[in-house]
């Protein structure tokens, strides 16, 4: 059962560029779909509990599809998988320079993002800061002695 659409890729698309061949977008999907299910076994049946809540929920699958479109863009921005580009323009005597980085460790790879994978395990953030209270729970300085002002 696939989660996501090429009308969604295309949807979401910024530019004026964006790809029409909705069967190569389609072949890409159902790659990055099976990468996810690859590294996440059990996502499709969380996706379903959720869907039988009450009541129900979609933010799980909405998280889903948002991972895969943006799986699919990158590989369809720099399908080259070029990490930059010089985009130099020359006309008669003026000319104009300036070069394209594409971020990330495998630009235009079909990759799945630490920051997307810990979306769709339901990480939020890494570690947390907590504080462990080694106040004597007798000592009138814990927060849940009682104090007597007459004792």
């Amino acid at each position: 059962m696939a989660w996501t659409t090429a009308d969604d890729v295309i949807n979401a698309w910024i530019g004026d560029d964006a790809p029409s061949d909705t069967d190569q977008i389609d072949l890409w999907i159902g790659k990055a779909e099976r990468e996810i299910r690859s590294r996440i076994p059990d996502l499709q049946a969380r996706i379903d509990a959720q869907a039988e809540l009450l009541p129900p929920s979609t933010a799980l699958l909405d998280d889903a599809i948002d991972v895969v479109v943006a799986m699919v863009t990158r590989v369809f921005r720099n399908p080259e998988g070029i990490r930059s580009r010089n985009t130099g323009v020359t006309t008669g005597p003026f000319s104009e320079s300036g070069t394209v980085t594409y971020g990330g460790n495998t630009p235009g790879e079909l990759a799945l993002l630490d920051s997307e994978l810990a979306k769709l395990l339901g990480e939020r953030g890494g570690a947390q800061a907590f504080t462990i209270d080694l106040t004597p729970t007798t000592s009138r300085f814990h927060p849940d002695y009682a104090w007597e002002p007459w004792r």
